[in-house]
């Protein structure tokens, strides 16, 4: 017998119908009317992610050839039962024309769901005449809309889970979430592992939420976890169609987990403007929940996977045992920092046992980067350009793979990232199988040429609960050779088995320069005279002396947030190097 099965949360609580009107924040940074500078393109979380910008780049990643499944919890149970009310509005004229197989059968004429309607149109949809009686006249296009999606009810799959069925699909999508590890999060880990697909899972709804934890299956550790980067509102509640700021524990779970890895792994939009699940043509706006995040990364995902098997350069080194832990590395390594990102805990000193932003991840979803990232190809072991990847195993015999290249130009950012699947037991209850497992590490090294005894350590990610590894790290000019190293720690117990591992690195400049978000310091999505003010007091060493009552009330900033700025002063402030001109 399966154990029985509660219905679970859904990691989006309400739907709100969209409301244009103007926003207008009385701020030293402007923002444009809506109706103004509207785009021709929705939903605008796929422009802010670059996901649009590649489909220019490239005409042909529509998804095409791409398999999906998405698992979707009905929204009503009776007396514990599913009532199977979880299917996409196939008659919105956004998804007449998709590719879609729901596993009962059916043909998604009922049973219903808004939450699940809103998910296919981020992934799938596509109206070249769309309207809204406030926006007007949009073209609507999902990320993937050539993609094919199978759905499966939630419990319906867990069964499928439970016997061991093989997952088909590429990628798996779950906006769905749980605050407790349950063997279906575990038997679906396993899953991952040994068929090799990417699970993409929305990490939760944040502190303002029912459940702030970063949620299960998201928290699990064979899975890609996405966060939620606010969308801007106004004094009166109105939300932006497409300007986004920064990530807010309030609205997107931040981590640490239980057993203390870092979550999300990633961030993405969580408003945008989608299919109603009850009319054939109208759009409403949903806002910053995880929900809609998760699909944004799925989609773009699956432009990826198109990418990598249709070049076939790519395909060659790609279609190969571990690709889903190339496209997880790829992902991240290619994110973009957002103001403020450091690793784990707030201290000044890197955190070398804490890979990821515990708010943050690896940062904002840029699918040009991650694009750059994949086509520049897999680099074995030895001389690599500064841009690439790799997929293979680690064993006894390795010391370490090492990947070396130089870097010539001034101020350039190092990132790299590993990433490797945790092991299961195959059987209920799928326990994590600790003496199959292993713990990697990943180094970079500053390398003289004419003499190895003078190599340096440079920086190190190496995390005993994490299994992903991740390095952001400042040039040092007193270098132009570089080599990333991927061996097992120190510790590791045994080495005497084969362990896959992806890993990425890239060579580029700081991304986080310039960004307007700097400016906001207390996080309220304005920059006002109180951030003038919280500068002035940090930078005059001013804030030992101000009690929590004034932080809150008067600088409406929290403490952690002051902690954070006080703490990495000297790390933030050459980014606001031109407060004073901008703001006095």
């Amino acid at each position: 017998m399966i154990p029985l099965l509660k219905p679970i949360y859904s990691c989006m609580q309400n739907t709100k119908t969209i409301n244009f009107l103007c926003l207008v924040i009385f701020v030293s940074v402007t923002f444009s009317a809506w109706a103004d500078d509207a785009p021709a393109v929705q939903p605008a979380a796929l422009d802010f992610t670059n996901t649009y910008a590649l489909s220019a780049m490239d005409p042909n990643l529509t998804g095409k050839g791409s398999l999906i499944a998405a698992i979707c919890a009905s929204q009503t149970y009776l007396d514990g039962r599913a009532q199977d009310d979880y299917r996409f509005n196939m008659n919105h004229h956004s998804l007449q024309d998709a590719d879609v197989l729901f596993s009962d059968g059916t043909e998604g004429r009922f049973g219903i769901s808004s939450h699940a309607t809103a998910i296919a149109g981020i992934l799938l949809g596509m109206d070249l005449s769309a309207s809204h009686p406030d926006l007007g006249s949009f073209e609507y296009r999902g990320a993937c809309p050539d993609a094919s999606v199978n759905v499966y009810e939630f419990n319906r799959f867990l069964a499928r889970l439970y016997a061991e069925f093989p997952v088909e699909e590429d990628i798996v999508v779950l906006s769905l979430g749980d605050m407790f590890e349950s063997w279906w999060v575990r038997a679906l880990e396993r899953a991952a592992a040994a068929e090799d697909f990417l699970i993409v899972a929305s990490n939760g709804n944040g502190a303002n939420s029912q459940t702030p934890m970063p949620l299960y299956p998201a928290a699990g550790s064979n899975v890609l976890s996405v966060g939620v980067v606010d969308a801007l509102m106004d004094a009166d509640g109105n939300i932006s169609v497409w300007d986004f700021s920064t990530p807010k524990t309030a609205h997107s779970s931040s981590g640490p987990t239980e057993d203390q890895r870092c979550k999300p792994d990633i961030v993405a939009p969580g408003t945008a403007l989608v299919p109603s699940g009850n009319e054939k043509d109208d759009y409403v706006l949903q806002h910053n929940w995880s929900s809609l995040a998760s699909p944004v990364v799925a989609g773009t995902a699956a432009l990826l996977e198109q990418k990598a098997f249709s070049d076939a350069s790519l395909k060659a080194a790609f279609d190969r045992p571990g690709k889903s832990l190339v496209l997880k590395a790829v992902l991240l390594n290619s994110a973009k920092k957002l103001p403020y990102w450091h690793k784990g805990r707030i201290e000044n000193d890197d955190n070398h046992d804490a890979p990821l932003d515990y708010t943050q991840g690896a940062g904002l979803l840029d699918a040009l980067a991650a694009y750059e990232q994949l086509t520049a190809g897999m680099g074995k072991p030895g001389e690599v350009p500064g841009t690439g990847w790799d997929n293979r195993t680690l064993q006894s015999d390795d010391k370490a793979h090492e990947y070396k290249f130089d870097v010539r130009e001034p101020n350039q950012m190092i990132t790299a990232t590993l990433c490797w699947n945790r092991i299961y037991q195959k059987k209920y209850p799928f326990n994590h199988a600790l003496k199959k497992d292993a713990d990697l590490r990943l180094e970079l090294w500053g390398i003289d040429p004419n003499n190895s005894e003078n190599n340096v350590l440079l920086d190190y990610s190496d995390s005993v609960n994490d299994n992903v590894e991740h390095i952001y790290f400042a040039c040092d000019p007193n270098y132009t050779a570089y080599a990333i190293r991927v061996k097992y720690n120190d510790d590791q117990p045994d080495t005497s088995i084969k362990h896959r591992f992806a890993v990425a690195w890239s060579v580029g400049p700081n991304r986080q320069v310039g960004n307007v978000w700097w400016y906001d310091l207390n996080a309220d999505d304005k920059v006002d005279a109180i951030d003038n003010l919280i500068y002035t007091m940090i930078d005059n060493g001013m804030v030992a002396k101000i009690d929590e009552a004034f932080l809150t009330e008067a600088l409406k900033i929290s403490p952690d947030r002051m902690q954070l700025l006080v703490d990495g002063w000297t790390t933030w402030q050459p980014y606001l190097k031109n407060w004073i001109i901008s703001h006095n």
